[in-house]
């Protein structure tokens, strides 16, 4: 496993995270031990950075009850959606209890809700110590003008959004800021978008012949290491709700990356 640093934060995290998502939303109140084989596989693995949220179910509570006696080496990021700094105060202490910790290292505006009411309490959490670092998330291009607005705040330290192959507004309109305020970018939902027809072993990507003759791994390796080929990018975070699978995804870091000539026939499949 290969590490960046997450921008001006100083943490180092490794290249694939764990996003908890939609998998941990359902599996932790139904299979919940089916949740702790998946963390421990990416700790095995050398992946260090996790990503929850207090709306995904039971994710948080899972996820500390899987991560403790790991702490110290693992940078934990979860997030808080309320309009309300009372509401998000409250949201955040459930967090610490959930999570089994007393210091958040990336506490994230969940879909940029409420920020403008919330970011203040979040700060007062921070004077105190129980909060390293800042961060806006937005699932939504739409919404980019207003995620653009809060980075130019100087508030926050790091950004999550969705970025994949074919995605272009996000590379064009938020990147390059991003690395202009140094801000670490976490990305999300790496294969929500792709046209299925893209995967698979008689998909257009496993057919193409210049990637096999440079990538033996799998198709959804290859995309993340698209992504990976992005240097803007602090670490990738897919979900997965399948043993195995976190294993196949740590494997997209290291083993070399994509030439630039590589990626831009992968683009070329969805342009």
């Amino acid at each position: 496993m290969n590490y960046r640093i997450l921008g001006r934060t100083g943490l180092e995290v490794s290249e694939i995270g764990l996003g908890t998502s939609h998998n941990f939303m359902h599996m932790a109140s139904s299979d919940p031990a089916k949740c702790v084989e998946i963390v421990r596989e990416c700790l095995d693995c050398g992946i260090n950075f996790f990503d929850t949220a207090p709306i995904y179910g039971e994710s948080e509570r899972v996820l500390g009850e899987a991560l403790e006696g790991s702490r110290e080496r693992i940078v934990l990021a979860t997030k808080v959606w309320e309009s309300s700094a009372s509401a998000a105060r409250a949201s955040i202490e459930r967090s610490f209890r959930r999570l089994r910790t007393d210091v958040i290292d990336l506490l994230q505006i969940h879909n940029m809700a409420g920020w403008r009411e919330v970011t203040p309490a979040m700060q007062a959490f921070q004077r105190e110590g129980r909060i390293r670092h800042l961060g806006v998330t937005d699932r939504r291009p739409e919404n980019y003008p207003e995620l653009i607005e809060a980075m130019k705040t100087g508030a926050y330290d790091a950004i999550q959004i969705p970025y994949y192959l074919g995605e272009v507004q996000c590379r064009e309109e938020v990147l390059p800021l991003a690395r202009e305020m140094d801000l670490g970018v976490i990305v999300m939902r790496p294969f929500s978008h792709l046209r299925s027809g893209l995967l698979g072993p008689k998909g257009s990507i496993a057919r193409m012949p210049e990637l096999k003759a440079h990538h033996s791994g799998t198709p959804g390796q290859a995309l993340l290491k698209y992504l990976l080929a992005d240097e803007r990018g602090s670490s990738v975070i897919p979900a997965t709700g399948r043993a195995g699978r976190m294993r196949e995804n740590a494997a997209a870091s290291g083993g070399g990356a994509l030439s630039p000539e590589i990626c831009a026939r992968l683009e070329a499949l969805v342009s």
